[in-house]
């Protein structure tokens, strides 16, 4: 562990100094809010698959999900697969074209603009709504990725929890207030990269370790044996796959579809062809990040059956980080923890981003100064950013688990789902539809997740509450009175152009 200090030290050094560096140009192309929160319209299709993957994962992917595969073994691959594939592939035919044209058609450039455009909302009602809805979710998600950074560094180098995070939040607020999601693009590209690197060497080295996947299972199965909780396979029990479909739905299909921070990103595309691509890719780079990160977990587990017996005893979040700094090169552990900020950062600077712009442009400017002039409009976009990032620091000083707080942040965006691809498809949808749909899925979330209803249901948050919002906003729109004509040409002409 201490050979792999000044390796690590190395790499955080070099990234923060990138980092920043890369601020510091996409700044001096920032005009106005527009550019700030769309990096301008003009995103290409290989930084915009790693930008997508990037700002999906976080530091769920080597922190919670790699300690969720320890703990419960085969249950994650629910929701590996279908976030590795068909959640992914269904958000690029289903979404990204739709909301890239639409919202170049009305000038939209948040989700609450898209939705006001949509749904005719003249009394903001919808778009105060879900302007405060993802405002809680960034919050909560800049919060998660705080708490990861903390935990990653007090773990690996004993950096004291509450100073890491004051540390990590300087880092990505600096660098967000300076070049917008331009910057945070161009970071995400060389971030996603180096996540798909360490994920890569992660898988590798647990195969070559166990001497090969048979061995993995074997070790994996006898686990099994003795711990009820670890699942050989997903289809073991039915509650296990009655909570596994419901994982598989409301994870990996309903919140990858419905997160308006990835819809920000298919707005920021160059054109509707950038997005062919970048579908493709990401698929691709989705299934090394699943892939690594599951094996590695499952050979820790195979080593180490008690969580008492880890290196970092009961640290079950930790369990990839341990696995590098206790069985790899230091050169291959300062790669991975390089990774694992990546993870971080590539988040939390895009919530802030989401968050920042949810305050200014859907709140302020929208609501109260419409006149707004272009530069101040970026300097209070600025201002937002750093006061979005001290809450963060402050709500994170409290800790807690990566994993149901990024799950929580992630499921609540994924609401958005329900309104935005009903509103594109369907004529018909109307504002009273959107508003109790969002609003239903919002209120049956933080139901399911503060009475405990996973546990005594056996069925995963996010199903039932982003199925709520699809079923409620059909349900009412039929019941209330058709959106005028111009709206409903507006959706029609979607479908009849070429997108």
């Amino acid at each position: 562990m201490e050979q792999a200090l000044p390796m690590i030290q190395f790499f955080l050094i070099l990234y923060l100094l990138m980092l920043v560096g890369i601020g510091y140009v996409a700044s001096k192309r920032m005009k106005g809010l527009e550019d700030y929160v769309l990096a301008g319209r003009g995103i290409g299709s290989y930084v915009m698959a790693f930008t997508f993957s990037a700002t999906g994962m976080s530091g769920w992917l080597g922190l919670g999900l790699a300690g969720y595969v320890y703990r419960s073994g085969f249950e994650g691959v629910w929701t590996m697969v279908p976030s590795a594939t068909v959640g992914i592939f269904l958000s690029f035919a289903l979404v990204s074209k739709m909301v890239r044209k639409y919202s170049e058609n009305v000038g939209a450039i948040t989700i609450p603009d898209v939705l006001e455009a949509r749904y005719y909302d003249k009394s903001r009602i919808l778009r105060i709504i879900s302007a405060l809805i993802i405002l809680a979710a960034a919050i909560a998600y800049v919060n998660g990725q705080l708490v990861a950074f903390g935990v990653t560094f007090e773990a690996v180098l004993g950096w004291n929890y509450s100073t890491t995070i004051v540390l990590a939040a300087i880092m990505f607020v600096a660098w967000t207030m300076l070049g917008g999601l331009l910057a945070i693009c161009w970071t995400d590209f060389i971030q996603g990269i180096l996540m798909v690197l360490g994920t890569a060497m992660a898988g590798a080295f647990a195969i070559a370790l166990s001497g090969g996947i048979g061995e993995l299972s074997m070790g994996a199965a006898e686990i099994a044996k003795t711990d009820p909780d670890f699942i050989i396979s997903p289809f073991a029990t039915m509650p296990a796959i009655i909570y596994g479909i419901s994982l598989f739905m409301g994870d990996g299909i309903f919140s990858w579809i419905g997160q308006p921070t990835l819809m920000v990103r298919y707005m920021a595309a160059k054109d509707a062809k950038t997005l062919n691509l970048s579908g493709l890719m990401a698929v691709f780079i989705q299934s090394i990040l699943f892939g690594g990160t599951f094996l590695a977990a499952l050979y820790m587990r195979t080593q180490f059956p008690e969580a008492s017996g880890l290196p970092m005893a009961g640290n079950t979040e930790t369990v990839l980080i341990q696995f590098f700094t206790t069985m790899t090169h230091p050169i291959f552990a300062g790669i991975f923890i390089g990774s694992i900020l990546a993870a971080i950062m590539s988040t939390a600077d895009s919530m802030l981003i989401m968050g920042s712009s949810t305050l200014v442009n859907d709140f302020y400017i929208k609501i109260f100064k419409p006149d707004l002039d272009k530069r101040k409009a970026l300097y209070y976009g600025r201002l937002a950013t750093l006061v979005l990032g001290v809450l963060g620091v402050l709500l994170s000083l409290r800790g807690g688990s990566v994993l149901i707080i990024s799950w929580f942040g992630w499921n609540t965006l994924g609401l958005f789902g329900g309104p935005v691809l009903l509103g594109l498809y369907w004529p018909r949808a109307t504002r009273e539809g959107a508003i109790a749909g969002l609003s239903t899925g919002f209120i049956l979330l933080v139901l399911w997740s503060f009475l405990g209803l996973e546990g005594a249901t056996n069925i995963f948050q996010a199903f039932p509450a982003a199925l709520a919002t699809y079923v409620v906003t059909y349900i009412v729109s039929l019941m209330t009175p058709a959106p005028p004509e111009e709206i409903q040409e507006g959706v029609r002409a979607l479908r009849r152009k070429k997108t």
